[in-house]
């Protein structure tokens, strides 16, 4: 066998779906070939030793949604390049592009339920927990959790994978719990902020600051908990205890500054801490990223949305003057997002450092 034979083989038996596209005259891509687990996923009936002249016989047009993503591909105007979480073909994919002349190679990595939250670690670059992060389904089962959560409830991530976070983790009133999130539930894009008491290793409490946002990935809609231990902050104050009586607070005691955006740049909501180092009024308009002088010079929202679509997560380190003192700001940028485009949730984080 000859060693282009040998490759074909190779390729066209792959447990992965391999597509190659050609460009035409008129610049609309055509199909050129599929490999064989691709050619199932398309519903041909190419059963037997497929060619290439065979396989252009065979395949479909290109259907809408892939059109769709070949139109996400050109937006990056680059010859390799890979885009993360596609929803494609009943299943959720890493599609790694590579470009020669007039073809485009196309590999489809498909991403395991176990493995769609990996990107949501919320580490600083030590390599220290800044939150808590917990993955529920819409049962309110465990999906994944970081390291964090692991550390303070004293249990190994395989031990905690489908238990019932609230009846495990969460002491108190599970009507109650139950019921927000059944409220969570029903509308297409929401975020909620609430404190609970947290059952950790040896049964101690622990008070934590939720932000919980819900999205959907393959269908299936997904709970994310990302939360803060603000139990010495309870213990110094006890005005803040009586607050907590309530299970809805909002979010102004996480001890970072914290606003959430939407897709268009616009921030939805901002904590006191976030509105403060950025001067902003307590009356004010829609503020966008960009309004954010800082963020404008040092980031730029669509420099920022552009980059962040690829690798979830953007960390950005700001040097200015303040009087004669200069000052050093991080900016952590995570985003969310769902199936629509609407449901995208970027979160902003904020803190001075040395």
């Amino acid at each position: 066998m000859e060693s282009s034979e040998l490759v074909f083989s190779v390729i066209d038996t792959m447990s992965e779906p391999v597509l190659v596209l050609e460009n035409n005259e008129s610049g609309v891509w055509l199909y050129s070939y599929a490999n064989q687990f691709m050619n199932k996923l398309l519903n041909t009936a190419s059963e037997s030793e497929p060619s290439e002249d065979k396989a252009k016989k065979d395949l479909p047009e290109i259907d809408s949604s892939l059109i769709k993503i070949l139109k996400s591909y050109e937006e990056l105007a680059s010859d390799s390049c890979t885009l993360n979480e596609v929803e494609v073909f009943g299943a959720i994919y890493n599609i790694h592009f590579n470009k020669n002349e007039k073809y485009l190679f196309a590999n489809f990595i498909e991403i395991k339920p176990s493995e769609l939250f990996d990107n949501i670690s919320f580490n600083d670059l030590s390599g220290a927990c800044n939150a808590i992060v917990v993955i529920l389904d819409n049962m309110g089962s465990i999906v994944d959790i970081n390291e964090c959560f692991s550390n303070i409830v004293g249990m190994k991530k395989e031990e905690a994978l489908g238990k019932s976070f609230f009846e495990t983790f969460i002491p108190g009133n599970i009507e109650t719990l139950n019921h927000h999130l059944g409220e969570l539930l029903k509308k297409d894009v929401y975020n909620q902020q609430f404190v609970t008491p947290l059952k950790g290793e040896r049964e101690n409490l622990y008070r934590i600051n939720w932000q919980v946002s819900k999205v959907v990935r393959h269908e299936q809609t997904y709970i994310i908990a990302v939360g803060s231990d603000i139990t010495k902050f309870v213990e110094e104050n006890s005005e803040l205890k009586k607050q907590l009586t309530n299970i809805k607070v909002g979010f102004d005691y996480f001890p970072l500054a914290v606003g959430y955006m939407d897709e268009k740049g616009l921030f939805t909501k901002m904590n006191h801490r976030f509105e403060k180092m950025f001067r902003i009024p307590e009356t004010h308009d829609e503020i966008s990223f960009d309004k954010i002088a800082l963020f404008k010079k040092h980031i730029g929202f669509e420099k920022m949305n552009e980059n962040i679509q690829l690798i979830k997560e953007m960390s950005y380190k700001i040097d200015f003057n303040k009087g004669d003192k200069v000052v050093k700001l991080k900016v952590d940028i995570r985003l969310l997002s769902g199936k629509k485009e609407s449901s995208k949730l970027y979160i902003v984080v904020a803190q001075k450092v040395d």
